[in-house]
């Protein structure tokens, strides 16, 4: 019995990894990885992320870099027996939070406990979302003392003597629940557990805080944090105003980065003057009349071929995710099954029309290409948010 789960967990993990590869670079309009190279490509590591977009924030680390990985979610997703069975084939481990009750909390043990196995082994690295919840803001939260918990768990258990690295990872998404938006995964420079090891020795705690310490300066480096937060949609909208669009998503990310800090300082001061710039809107760039022209015909061929999917997609999510950061990650998952299966039905009604299967296939082939355009279309010319307009750009 213990074989044929072993097998099941195999096909579906190697089945969904392959048709998610595929899936995810539709997904995004722009995608880019950033310093992957500077860190550890073999051994034991620990992936340190912020968390801002639910299960779509596990698939951009995983398909960022080619190594397997195993993840640290929230415990209550595991409910069900079911949801646990196929949970765990695609690698995931449950944490308990205080909330999840007392007894729950006392389960964690035996999930560090396999943490410092996969550690020990070194094949795989995992990943923990070190702020231990999620949220749209573009502002890097507290962090947890659990990674480093967890951390030198694994280097007491090989007597200190294991090479573990903590990565942090920034993910910068353009609008986070939208398809076809933007992304960029910024890896930043290793931590090593061991130089912590003799200020463990001496104190525990203190060693703890002085690595989440460190952890949350280099991920800070990592993401676009608005501060302070009492302004946040004021500096949101001031920054959308005065920034520069580029190609290259991590020139952008740095142009951001530079932009964001003369905006913290001036709303740090004391009084804070708030220009016209902070109160309005952004509106974004018009698209050329080339583009808007050329592109009709597609938008149109592709809009009204795409509506069946996009409606039926946007009624289950409406009926079925309560939480905004869900929003993603189901999309992701339903586009998976729906958009195929709603595909393959029109292309056998224009087969039943016309009679002929290659013009039924040719026109299978377009749908997801003319859908995606059509969508492009859709978001330069008729949407009224920047790409980059975050808690506020709500709409799905």
């Amino acid at each position: 019995m213990k074989r044929i789960r072993k097998t099941i967990h195999y096909v579906y993990y190697n089945t969904l990894y392959f048709l998610l590869s595929i899936l995810i670079r539709f997904y995004f309009r722009q995608w880019q990885v950033a310093n992957y190279k500077g860190i550890p490509h073999k051994g034991p590591v620990i992936f340190a992320a912020n968390h801002q977009n639910a299960f779509l924030d596990a698939l951009v680390i995983l398909f960022s870099q080619p190594r397997s990985v195993y993840y640290l979610v929230r415990a209550n997703i595991f409910e069900s027996a079911t949801a646990r069975f196929w949970l765990e084939s695609l690698r995931m481990l449950p944490i308990y939070r205080v909330r999840d009750g007392i007894r729950s909390v006392a389960k964690n043990d035996e999930i560090i406990d396999k943490c410092v196995g996969i550690l020990s082994r070194g094949h795989s690295p995992l990943t923990i979302f070190a702020e231990g919840n999620h949220n749209l803001r573009r502002a890097l939260r507290p962090l947890q003392k659990g990674i480093a918990r967890i951390a030198f768990a694994a280097m007491e258990a090989n007597n200190f003597d294991l090479d573990l690295a903590v990565v942090p990872i920034g993910l910068n998404y353009g609008r986070h629940t939208r398809f076809r938006s933007d992304m960029l995964v910024n890896y930043g420079e290793p931590i090593y557990v061991k130089d912590y090891i003799p200020l463990y020795k001496e104190n525990p705690n203190k060693a703890y805080l002085k690595l989440v310490d460190d952890l949350y300066q280099k991920l800070d480096e990592r993401v676009l944090s608005i501060r302070p937060t009492e302004y946040y949609e004021q500096i949101e909208n001031e920054w959308l105003h005065k920034r520069t669009p580029k190609h290259d998503l991590i020139e952008q990310f740095n142009a951001d980065k530079e932009l964001l800090s003369q905006l913290e300082d001036k709303y740090s001061s004391n009084p804070v003057e708030i220009s016209d710039e902070a109160k309005a809107e952004p509106i974004p760039p018009t698209p050329s009349l080339a583009y808007r022209i050329l592109m009709f015909p597609v938008f149109i061929y592709g809009y009204i071929n795409s509506y069946p999917s996009y409606y039926l997609l946007n009624l289950i999510i409406k009926k079925v995710v309560s939480d905004i950061h869900f929003y993603g990650s189901v999309k992701k998952a339903s586009n998976l099954i729906i958009a195929p299966l709603l595909f393959l039905v029109q292309a056998f009604i224009v087969y039943l029309l016309v009679g002929n299967g290659v013009i039924a296939l040719l026109y299978f082939i377009s749908l997801p290409f003319t859908g995606i355009l059509a969508y492009d279309y859709k978001f330069a010319v008729f949407d009224k948010l920047p790409r980059m307009k975050g808690v506020a750009g709500y709409k799905i």
